[in-house]
């Protein structure tokens, strides 16, 4: 029986930590854009306005975190949430603009990954005063994508 509680607790351990974020912490030091996104939903857009959206690179600037705050993905959405999406592979090009590009990311929401959604395509830049961005978020039960598109300005 204490076998089996070892197993288990191991089990459970290994699991935590496979969920673990990353070290970069977003934060209210972190660059904040403002700016609209728009989510395709039931072939029309639903637009929001003044959306923070905040961005913060990890240490060697190989990635970065993009946090959306306080969005609703459909009208009819009872809550606004924060949706992170970690860990999105960065490069620099010769311009000084930083591109972007992930797919197939299970973004964090309400204190862990939000497993129901994805983030598909995650395609976009940053300068030193803008963030645009495309991607998918693709409810994995329902078998729907939502294309959805952010212009932000700092």
């Amino acid at each position: 029986m204490m076998k089996r509680i070892v197993i288990l607790f191991a089990a459970a351990l290994a699991l935590l930590c496979s969920c673990e974020k990353p070290d970069t912490v977003i934060d209210e030091q972190s660059p904040e854009y403002s700016g609209r996104m728009t989510v395709i939903y039931e072939n029309k857009p639903f637009d929001q306005d003044n959306v923070k959206v905040l961005v913060e690179f990890n240490e060697d600037k190989t990635a970065v975190d993009i946090q959306l705050c306080k969005v609703k993905f459909v009208p009819a959405m009872p809550v606004r949430i924060d949706v992170t999406i970690m860990d999105v592979p960065v490069t620099e090009t010769e311009e000084g603009v930083w591109e972007f590009y992930g797919d197939g990311i299970t973004p964090w929401a309400m204190g862990g990954p939000y497993d129901g959604y994805r983030a598909d395509e995650f395609k976009g830049t940053i300068t030193s005063e803008t963030l645009d961005f495309t991607l998918g978020f693709y409810n994995t039960k329902k078998k729907v994508n939502y294309p959805t598109t952010y212009s932000g300005r700092l």
